[in-house]
């Protein structure tokens, strides 16, 4: 049983920056608004690791009837579990092989309450490993040394168009088609300076880094998948149409009216708010899930964003995990009707997307969770890094422009590699 114990206050990315353990999770609240942020977690003294390629290894673990932390999982829900859950093509393996699924539990976890700003330690340790904040200085990055891509922007052109010719033969109406980016520094840099970098250009509300022995992986993520609480209410915001940010305010403000005004944006968000009522649906109450929020638009540090929050309860036969599982993958990130989208996205991308596109974040003993769509996230080993980047292909896309949306928002993580958006390549490098 984790006993509660108050601490002074001290920043998460302070406190976390002692932490110095093989395993350990740290889910940071970097901005706060009206629908999240109040706290931030941090995860250490690991007690119990699963890992597997489906959801039959969590399904074991998780429960509803335990206090909130004393049988809480934090981890990794990769994209690759859509082949347990339906039959799909198989990916080429990726550089990096993580488990499709990988979560942890454990014997201290650090609540961080931005709002009272109050810091609680829940821990069955007789002593608290962490108290103080480090004094250690965030470290220089050393200079990436190789960047490039698999898919060179010829390809990635190609492949949209092919998204269009199916989509024009009534095939589907929407695909998230990705490319995704590789690349290698000159040195081992070290990863939690690049995450408190990454926080700096690109704070997000949904902000993660996670140490999985040698692998590192470093979030900044706008989008929650879904959050329920010890009640069954259920929450999911879909994110669905992006506009760039601009350095001169009326050009600025332009772009964000634009974007709420796009029928393009509009027909992309609708698509997947559906898609995700429908997956809803199958597990909570009939007639429970309604769109509360439809079109909202807001404003983050390097990008505009158009979302949609959808509302239901679950049903008291259900499970959190059946609630997860009906709705993985995150439908903005699949497209609509789902299987066909994922069938010709993985024909057309061939690797493995690994994590992104996936979930991460916790589940709670007492059957809430909180989870976030895997976008803007750094993988990391070694000296090498990848990270992906997408978005929603619909009838009246153009392949140009979406290429251009890759682009911009690939803004804050090539601000944190300390490139230029000048250096995003063209070709196809492995």
């Amino acid at each position: 049983m984790l006993i509660p114990q108050s601490l002074p206050w001290i920043e998460p990315l302070a406190l976390a920056a002692a932490v110095r353990e093989q395993y350990w999770a740290l889910l940071y609240s970097g901005t706060r608004t009206s629908y999240s942020g109040r706290y931030s977690y941090l995860a250490c003294q690991l007690a119990e690791k699963i890992s597997g390629n489906d959801f039959s290894v969590l399904k074991n673990k998780l429960g509803d009837s335990t206090p909130l932390f004393d049988n809480a999982w934090f981890g990794l829900l990769g994209y690759g579990l859509k082949n347990s859950l339906e039959q799909l093509p198989q990916d080429e393996p990726n550089w990096l092989s993580l488990p499709a699924l990988l979560m942890m539990r454990f014997h201290t976890i650090y609540q961080f309450d931005h709002q009272q700003k109050t810091l609680t330690c829940w821990s069955d340790s007789k002593e608290i490993p962490y108290t103080q904040a480090s004094a250690q200085a965030q470290a220089a990055l050393p200079r990436v040394a190789s960047f490039g891509s698999p898919m060179s922007e010829a390809e990635y052109l190609q492949k949209a168009g092919t998204v269009l010719e199916h989509i024009k033969r009534g095939d589907l109406y929407q695909a998230n088609l990705t490319r995704k980016f590789t690349g290698e520094f000159e040195a081992v840099p070290d990863y939690f300076s690049v995450f408190r970098e990454l926080c700096k250009v690109s704070p997000a509300p949904y902000s993660a880094f996670f140490r999985l022995d040698d692998n590192y992986i470093l979030s900044s993520s706008p989008e929650l998948f879904l959050r329920t609480d010890d009640k069954g209410h259920v929450e999911t915001r879909p994110i669905k149409g992006t506009a760039p940010r601009f350095s001169d305010a009326a050009r600025d403000a332009q772009s964000l009216q634009a974007l709420a005004n796009s029928g393009k944006d509009k027909a992309e968000n609708l698509m997947i708010t559906d898609l995700m009522r429908n997956d809803l649906a199958r597990t909570c109450v009939a007639g429970s899930v309604k769109v509360d929020k439809l079109f909202e638009t807001t404003t983050h540090a390097t990008i505009h964003h158009m979302s949609s929050t959808v509302l239901g309860q679950k049903a008291p036969q259900h499970t959190t995990l059946d609630l997860v599982e009906a709705c993985f993958p995150p439908g903005s990130m699949t497209g609509a009707p789902k299987i066909r989208a994922m069938e010709l996205c993985s024909k057309l991308e061939q690797l493995e997307r690994g994590i992104y596109s996936g979930a991460l974040g916790w589940f709670g003993g007492d059957g809430a969770c909180e989870l976030s769509v895997v976008i803007r996230t750094l993988v990391m080993k070694g000296q090498k890094f990848e990270f992906q980047v997408g978005g929603g292909i619909v009838a009246d896309s153009t392949p140009e422009k979406e290429l251009q949306e890759i682009i911009f928002k690939s803004n804050g993580i090539i601000r944190c590699l300390g490139l230029d958006r000048a250096v995003i390549p063209t070709q196809r490098h492995a």
